[in-house]
């Protein structure tokens, strides 16, 4: 019986995602909820109902504190599993996963959802649970890790389960347990690969059988090419040409070779009369023997060098780093003479390296090596393993060993069998054909079918869309323009895309002389492209920018509005001097002066109401860049 953490969730996206794996129809055979739901409910209705209600127990505990910080994770995904051979069923599974967690986590207490599993040879339970209980306390249990094992063992003996081997929460010997490989050792190990710890602990083994002592153990290997570095008291690392690892690393700490070698009092004394500083590392270097390359031709973009590194281009040289989050430099690749110097001597860098000449090198050339025998050993695998002396390549500056041959060989078996296609398989009992009953009626002559027009080849098909498909993986949100939402459109990024980025010209040139030609038969590709690249935040940043300097452009160029003038009211009319003599001509004059003053008043009214509306609208239509 095993538990083991798979995965935590952070959002309310992740519950429901993780909540729909582990209730997936393949392999899902019985499932149980912390809430009471029918037992035909929906899956979709209980993925929501749990994200839901544990989304909004965070959200307002997050919202409501008053010290501390935010509650980032939700929910944990953890597996329980049981031996192949266990006398195992569903409910039974189930019923020991609960009691586990009830337990160690209070699982009554908090929500929760399990699903048994039995797609697989071991049957094993996922469980989904929520890190703040029903009271609102986190689950903050500092080494549950050993706690659940101790758990895990107790119901082992209870339910008579087969229990693993090397568990060191209740091992009476810790000291003799040896530590399981890492993650990338294992992927190593399935690729039949040595990883340079294994190789190390491989070296020193012989010693370490043959020592009476830690510090006769200590005597053996330094006089015999390894370095000890004291790092102070009783602890301490190996060096072998350019690999060091911690004693620890290697299970060869005080603390073990004394449960192995007994107690030694003057070991500490030892590792300070034999340390010594770490040796300087020599040099790692591949050069080419063409005295005129190509300078950074332009490579597979489904090999490890495109895939797995970047480049920055100097005046004197390009520096390749891992394209990953620490950005680790790998090597330094130079023009004149055409070199490259390694700064890590991994297998990996070792075959970036070997692309990066060979892109600029033509056959024949003599490719020549230095540096630590580990690195150098490197450089010979992966030049085997690419097969280059068959294309006129020679290496120099190594010489192979029977182990490396071997070594060899293994990984070539290796990756043989991976690719090697499994032919199904001759059904044991012969099938008879089937007899038949009756007679079949003959049929009448039909009218012959007019030829249909030739279909091209398969394998020229899957041809075309080999080349349309590593086409279409090149291009980059950078090639669609903004103003057009065009593909490597000449009028914004230029007629020679010389406003194009400087690293990437020559790919806007590529896609921009080859795309045509797949725009009839891969139309539908093509658009479903350009809205996926129109989606993507690089793009949309890009839009966003372009729009506001658009409307920055208008604004400036609009021209200024004349400003309306007051309506004048019409002027008086002079009235001779003999109009005044009669009385009914001088009540008309006050009548037409009364009612020009009504109109003039109305004309300032409408002229003030114009004025309004006008600012107004200037402050909800002002722009702010």
């Amino acid at each position: 019986m095993i538990r083991k953490k798979a995965s935590s969730q952070k959002t309310k996206r992740g519950i429901k995602r993780t909540a729909n794996y582990i209730l997936k129809d393949k392999g899902c055979c019985l499932y149980e909820a912390s809430f009471i739901h029918r037992p035909n409910i929906i899956k979709d209705d209980l993925v929501n109902r749990l994200s839901s209600e544990i989304d909004d127990d965070v959200n307002f505990y997050n919202n409501n504190r008053k010290i501390g910080s935010t509650q980032q994770v939700r929910t944990y995904h953890d597996i329980v599993s049981f031996h192949t051979n266990d006398d195992m069923n569903p409910q039974k599974a189930l019923q020991i996963a609960k009691e586990l967690y009830e337990k160690t986590h209070n699982l009554s207490n908090r929500k929760y959802l399990m699903a048994v599993h039995n797609d697989t040879d071991e049957m094993h339970v996922h469980i989904i649970w929520s890190v703040r209980d029903n009271n609102g306390k986190t689950y903050k249990q500092k080494d549950d890790y050993r706690i659940i094992e101790i758990e895990c063992d107790k119901l082992e003996d209870k339910h008579k389960l087969i229990k693993p081997k090397n568990r060191k929460a209740t091992s009476k010997n810790k000291n003799d347990i040896e530590k399981l490989p890492s993650t990338n050792e294992r992927m190593l190990d399935v690729r039949g690969i040595v990883s340079n710890k294994q190789q190390m602990k491989d070296a020193l083994k012989p010693y370490l059988d043959n020592a009476s002592s830690p510090s006769d153990f200590i005597n053996q290997i330094t006089e015999n090419g390894f370095n000890v570095i004291h790092n102070g008291k009783s602890s301490f690392s190996i060096q072998l040409d350019d690999q060091i690892f911690k004693a620890s690393e290697l299970n060869l700490s005080y603390k073990t070779l004394k449960a192995k070698l007994g107690e030694d009092e003057e070991f500490e004394n030892t590792l300070s009369k034999k340390h010594q500083v770490k040796k300087q590392v020599e040099d790692c270097f591949l050069i080419s023997s063409d005295t005129k390359p190509d300078f950074m031709n332009r490579v597979n973009p489904k090999s490890v060098l495109s895939t797995k590194f970047k480049y920055e281009q100097h005046n004197d040289k390009v520096e390749y780093f891992y394209n990953t989050y620490n950005s680790k430099k790998s090597f330094e690749y130079y023009k004149d003479p055409s070199k490259v110097l390694f700064n890590d001597t991994s297998r990996q860098s070792a075959k970036a390296g070997l692309q990066r000449l060979l892109a600029d090198s033509n056959p024949p050339s003599t490719f020549t090596v230095s540096g630590g025998n580990h690195f150098k050993k490197n450089i010979w695998l992966e030049f085997q393993l690419m097969g280059l002396e068959a294309k006129g390549f020679k290496l120099e500056g190594y010489q192979p060993k029977p182990a490396d041959l071997e070594e060899l060989k293994k990984i070539q078996e290796q990756y043989a069998s991976m690719n090697k296609k499994v032919e199904p398989k001759q059904p044991e009992m012969a099938i008879e054909a089937p007899k038949s009953v009756f007679a079949i009626p003959t049929q009448e002559k039909t009218k012959p079918l007019q030829k249909a027009p030739e279909k091209p080849p398969v394998e020229e098909v899957d041809t075309v869309r080999k080349q349309f498909n590593d086409l279409l993986n090149s291009i980059t949100p950078a090639m669609l323009c903004v103003a057009h939402k065009t593909l490597t459109c000449k009028s914004c990024f230029g007629s020679n895309f010389e406003n194009a980025p400087e690293q990437k010209i020559e790919d806007f040139r590529r896609v921009n002389r080859e795309l045509p030609q797949f725009k009839e038969e891969f139309s539908k590709e093509i658009e479903e492209k350009k809205v996926f690249l129109e989606n993507q935040h690089s793009f949309q940043r890009r839009y966003n920018n372009y729009q506001q300097e658009k409307r920055i452009e208008e604004e400036r160029n609009k021209p200024a509005q004349p400003v309306e003038k007051p309506i004048q009211p019409e002027p008086v009319k002079k009235q001779n001097s003999t109009e005044f003599g009669n009385s009914n001509s001088y009540e008309e004059l006050i009548r037409r002066m009364q009612e020009q003053e009504k109109l003039k008043r109305e004309a300032q009214a409408r002229n003030e109401q114009e004025k309004e509306k006008k600012q107004k609208s200037r402050k909800t239509n002002r722009y702010t860049p």
